[in-house]
């Protein structure tokens, strides 16, 4: 949303569907970024495009698109001047990964527009490194060929019928910075990224602190405990004795037992951890339980869950049970 009113867009539309209650509270009206906010909400997912097909009578055009599951810097002024200048229906942010595998592929010609897709290819199959970055700008004609009442997609669908109908499509390469925080991991990497952006270096009396903090309330610490690298701290935080805390975060609530170790995790709202556990590149969600002398490494512990004393869990994946049925492992 800030990149957007950097970018001279302050009339933004949030499309909503699942967990709509807790975005709206979160996000509110936008006046906190200088932005004017409604919301539309879906009762079954209408898809990306259908999304947009919904409030076409409240858009102008070309309109501005962005995924809300993504981190990135992005300026979002320059790929509108450069969709202006090309005289494209639709001009789509692209950058370049590692593994393109899990994205969808974009292979442009030499002038920048888009010769073909390809859908999450494997990796030695894929014809480009170039994925799409989920931030369009598109023309009007584009959202009237969308179909109405229908579960719509931009990139599965409408863009390959745009290239069928010989519609161009430019391609703006996006540098830094691109996340997709729906993958658990990526959104850990979100946090830190934010944290380097945003945070400083924090004195805590007793505390051994090297690397930038973000923190919104100074934490109830014991003796011995060390920051190291990034570090995010919520409110009410509780850390005993002897902790070490490695470019992790630690959400509101969240209490850490002595003579344990945080290290490149996310513990958020209201989790627990025992004495002299080892939690590493770990998502542990809201008001999870982790006893005593326990090890967690690169797993995603799923909201209530309980982690009995003395586990030691390595690549899990541990879903919630209804509320009903705690969980134990």
């Amino acid at each position: 949303m800030r990149s957007l009113v950097k970018g001279g867009f302050e009339s933004i539309i949030v499309t909503t569907g699942y967990l709509s209650d807790k975005l709206i509270r979160r996000v509110s009206d936008g006046r906190h970024v200088g932005a004017s906010v409604v919301y539309s909400f879906e009762p079954e997912p209408a898809g990306t495009a259908g999304a947009v097909k919904a409030v076409s009578s409240f858009l102008d055009s070309p309109v501005v698109i962005m995924s809300g599951d993504t981190l990135m810097d992005v300026d979002i002024a320059a790929i509108y001047r450069d969709h202006i200048r090309s005289g494209a229906a639709v001009t789509m942010a692209v950058t370049a990964v590692q593994d393109p595998s899990e994205f969808g592929v974009v292979e442009p010609d030499s002038d920048g527009f888009v010769r073909r897709f390809q859908e999450k290819p494997r990796r030695e199959e894929a014809f480009s490194n170039l994925v799409n970055a989920g931030v369009y700008v598109i023309n009007r004609e584009v959202i009237d060929i969308i179909p109405s009442q229908t579960q719509y997609d931009f990139a599965k669908q409408l863009f390959p019928l745009l290239l069928q109908k010989g519609m161009k499509i430019k391609t703006h390469r996006i540098e830094g910075i691109w996340l997709d925080i729906g993958r658990p991991q990526d959104l850990h990497l979100a946090n830190l990224a934010i944290v380097d952006a945003e945070g400083k270096v924090q004195e805590l009396p007793g505390c051994t602190v090297s690397g930038k903090m973000i923190m919104l309330q100074r934490p109830v610490y014991g003796n011995d405990v060390e920051f190291r690298g990034r570090c995010y701290i919520g409110r009410d935080v509780k850390l005993e004795d002897r902790n070490t805390i490695i470019n992790s975060c630690l959400y509101d609530g969240v209490h850490i037992g002595s003579e344990t170790r945080i290290a490149e995790s996310m513990l958020l709202e209201d989790s627990r951890v025992g004495k002299n556990c080892d939690i590493v590149e770990t998502i542990l969600s809201p008001n999870c339980r982790v006893g005593d002398n326990v090890r967690l490494e690169k797993s995603v512990i799923g909201e209530g869950v309980f982690i009995k004393a003395n586990s030691s869990l390595i690549g899990a994946n541990i879903s919630p049970q209804p509320r009903a049925h705690r969980s134990e492992h």
